[in-house]
């Protein structure tokens, strides 16, 4: 599993709801013309294999672009440094109680088969929200699928452009600009809901295959511990000129995670206030 992919499910919108409903994963933008410009899929960036679907309308729209364009393009993280998810000048013996770490050790133990010494070892260092991937890993299936891989498989094949909306660390800056307690209480939240965490990501699932993105943005809100604000909004509301500019002389297709695209500040609402026309595509 790597990092993109826990990051985004780590992620798991005026006033108001929005106007439009939101019933469909894939969506056609046409300018107000009604000439396509491109095309906008939800993904769930990881799925249990045997949930999985990928139809052939799908693939079609995506074969049919010119660019593939994902929130991440490179998704091995080959590029990424290890200087990037360890603490400089701390140890987890200073972000955490020794309770907590008496807790972490614990779970270390069943979990990771990790003594005390051996975990200290791998992980003293660690920044919090790197030992919260460990965490959220252990309540995902044991097989699972990725609609970015897939798509990025497909394009590779197809020998269509890759292009990403933003690079890995920025993903890693929005951590690194939460406070250490602030991310330490998010690691020990998954660790006491550690057996409700496989229910989360069913419930999640199940959602997402009736394609209701309303639903879906509604249910990530509730069940998130993080700032909408910067792991949504924000991020939605710098998506939307550079979605625009690789639209002007290219079709594209654009997958984001699902919860982005529904809510008064999703990419959906926010290219009708731009003019253009969003035309919901039942899979």
């Amino acid at each position: 599993m790597n990092f993109f992919q826990l990051f985004a499910f780590l992620l798991l919108f005026q006033s108001g709801f929005s106007q439009v409903e939101k019933k469909a994963l894939l969506w056609e933008i046409q300018d107000q013309q009604g000439k396509t410009r491109s095309y906008l899929f939800g993904t769930i960036h990881v799925m249990d294999e045997n949930l999985f679907f990928l139809p052939k309308k799908l693939e079609k729209t995506l074969l049919k672009s010119k660019t593939l364009c994902m929130e991440v393009a490179d998704l091995s993280g080959a590029n990424l440094s290890m200087d990037k998810l360890m603490l400089k000048d701390k140890t987890i013996n200073d972000i955490f109680s020794k309770e907590q770490l008496d807790t972490i050790h614990d779970w270390a133990s069943r979990n990771l088969l990790m003594n005390q010494n051996q975990f200290d070892e791998n992980f003293g260092q660690a920044k919090p929200f790197l030992l919260m991937q460990f965490v959220l890993q252990q309540s995902l299936p044991q097989k699972t699928k990725s609609y970015e891989i897939e798509f990025s498989s497909l394009a590779k094949i197809n020998k269509q452009e890759i292009k990403g909306l933003e690079t890995i660390d920025f993903q890693l800056s929005i951590f690194d600009n939460m406070p250490l307690k602030e991310q330490a209480n998010m690691v020990m939240e998954s660790l006491r809901d550690e057996k409700n965490a496989a229910k989360v990501f069913d419930d999640m699932q199940q959602i997402y295959l009736s394609q209701d993105l309303d639903s879906l943005f509604n249910f990530s809100k509730q069940e998130s511990t993080l700032e909408n604000r910067d792991l949504l909004e924000n991020r939605n509301i710098d998506w939307i000129p550079k979605m625009e500019a690789m639209m002007t002389n290219q079709i594209v297709f654009f997958a984001v995670g699902a919860a982005h695209l529904a809510g008064p500040e999703g990419v959906i609402e926010l290219l009708i206030k731009k003019g253009y026309r969003l035309i919901p595509i039942k899979l």
